[in-house]
């Protein structure tokens, strides 16, 4: 193993960057009305992964690289909180700034090599960097928002060349250190829900497989984080302040790059719930605004029921939810429209096949030779590519539907709910050939389902604000489709019921981060 540090004066770094922004630079201190707006970006450049010609990296990390990175990062993040507080003692306006706040951003630079390795084993990663000693970072009552991002590569599948996955306790260890922040951003949180679908065997079986056990244990490190946040978070709690949070943990892509026959694994596996969907749950208790792209189920909305009536989102106003059409114990709530699902639940994890290895195999040369000798597949295989779930699978959907519309019930202040997925018709050649003439949809088309409710008096019909309600309306994008008489009972006693036509495109528009940020005013 070999690092090469390239910030080894780490700690001057901070301390100039932060000096800088306090004297106006780009990222600078700015005034508005006798407010103080501070932004600072501080990114984080990894340790240089060296690779001589005389001794040549292993295709596979070792848990002893992985560890040294995240010592690396840990000390950057501990350098900066423990400058901004050296900063903050001879910094009278930094240090008790107004109500306007200090936004930061840390952001995560890619993995480098000196000489890049021949094979693709080391440029996506699924273990994830912790940050060691949390308990010991200073607090920061001066950061008013913050934000934690990897740094785009633009590279590989998807944009993921050497990108490196944080532990989801790294944002609320970081969190917990801030006792008066109000906003939290995650626009990226480093899920990968599914696989690659290259028809080429190397790269969507070994190189750029999400391996399925440190998803599985982020996700229920995060919920249980939150539930028992003293233990997880070095004796520190989340700060009641915070209000808002933007938590986009798996990144959509503009066209279909997904197999909706593959199996996935089942996340919730030992527990009985889903710690991720319940973790959400409670974190959302003190929120006002949460926009949310994530994998769950119906408990991320309260239980109902008088034992619950802590629990409730009494102080939610703004709420957007995407969900993923695959739900994290491996079932989907869409089917084909024939009904077709030929998946019944996901696999358990194992705890040796389903983490990456830390040894090289002599299988690895082969993987490597078959790559160098078909980089896109076999031409005999059939297109993997295969998006046909549009259809919601009632006795799926209709719980994560009822949860929504009673959690919408006990808000007493939100002006605006939506809950939607995206779907897609991007059948397989073998798919498209049964459908010959009877397909549902234009190929490649893809739609948004969804439910809103918007409050009297709130901004109608989506973010242009084109006109207002006199009276609460629930707004259903749904197709033909119905829920059940229940369900809908549940629903028709928020407002007025309205019925919108799907809007198709020719794959999906993205907004930026920056664009849903401005749109929910975070």
């Amino acid at each position: 193993m070999g690092f090469l540090v390239l910030d080894e004066d780490y700690e001057s770094q901070a301390h100039a960057k932060i000096q800088a922004s306090l004297s106006h630079s780009p990222d600078g201190v700015q005034q508005h009305g006798g407010n103080l707006n501070l932004n600072l970006r501080y990114e984080i450049t990894l340790p240089l992964l060296t690779n001589p010609r005389e001794n040549r990296l292993k295709c596979h990390e070792t848990a002893q690289e992985t560890a040294y990175v995240s010592a690396h990062i840990s000390s950057r993040i501990h350098a900066l909180y423990s400058q901004l507080e050296l900063v903050a003692a001879n910094s009278p306006t930094l240090a008790a700034p107004d109500d306007e706040g200090i936004a930061l951003s840390i952001e995560i630079a890619p993995q480098s090599f000196d000489i890049y390795p021949d094979c693709d084993h080391r440029r996506y990663h699924s273990r994830r960097l912790q940050l060691h000693s949390p308990e010991t970072l200073p607090l920061l009552p001066f950061i008013r928002k913050l934000s934690i991002k990897s740094t785009d590569s633009y590279k590989g599948v998807c944009g993921l060349y050497c990108i490196r996955p944080l532990s989801l306790l790294v944002p609320l260890q970081c969190i917990a250190a801030l006792p008066k922040l109000t906003t939290l951003l995650l626009p990226y949180g480093w899920e990968r829900p599914m696989t690659y679908p290259s028809p080429s065997t190397p790269v969507r079986e070994h190189y750029t497989r999400p391996w399925e056990g440190p998803l599985r244990d982020a996700r229920h490190d995060f919920g249980n984080a939150i539930c028992e946040q003293e233990k997880f978070l070095g004796g520190k709690r989340i700060p009641t302040s915070l209000k808002n949070a933007l938590l986009h943990f798996w990144e959509p892509q503009q066209i279909a790059l997904e197999d909706q026959t593959v199996a996935r694994p089942d996340l919730i596996h030992p527990a009985e719930r889903d710690p991720f969907s319940v973790g959400l749950c409670r974190l959302a208790i003190q929120l006002e605004k949460l926009d949310l792209r994530a994998i769950v189920t119906e408990d991320l909305f309260p239980a109902t029921g008088a034992a619950e009536n802590q629990q409730q989102w009494s102080s939610m106003q703004r709420l957007r939810i995407e969900f993923h059409p695959l739900r994290p114990d491996g079932m989907w709530y869409f089917v084909g429209p024939r009904g077709e699902d030929p998946l019944q639940g996901g696999f358990h994890i194992s705890d040796t096949a389903d983490y990456p290895r830390e040894h090289d195999i002599p299988a690895d040369k082969e993987i490597d030779e078959e790559f160098d000798e078909f980089p896109n597949g076999d031409s005999e295989l059939d297109e993997l590519l295969d998006m046909f779930r549009t259809e919601p699978h009632r006795e799926r959907v209709e719980p994560l539907l009822a949860r929504f519309a009673a959690a919408v019930a006990s808000m007493p202040r939100l002006k605006d709910a939506e809950m939607f997925v995206y779907v897609w018709w991007t059948p397989s050649e073998s798919r498209e050939e049964e459908y010959a003439g009877d397909a549902p949809y234009d190929k490649n088309s893809v739609h948004k389902w969804s439910v809103r409710y918007l409050a009297a008096g709130r901004e109608d019909g989506g973010d242009d604000g084109d006109g207002k309600t006199t009276t609460p309306v629930v707004q259903w994008q749904v197709g033909d489709w119905r829920p059940s008489t229940g369900v809908m009972e549940l629903f028709e006693a928020l407002g007025t019921q309205e019925w919108l036509a799907f809007e198709f495109t020719e794959g999906r528009p993205l907004a930026t981060t920056n664009d849903a940020m401005r749109a929910r005013q975070f």
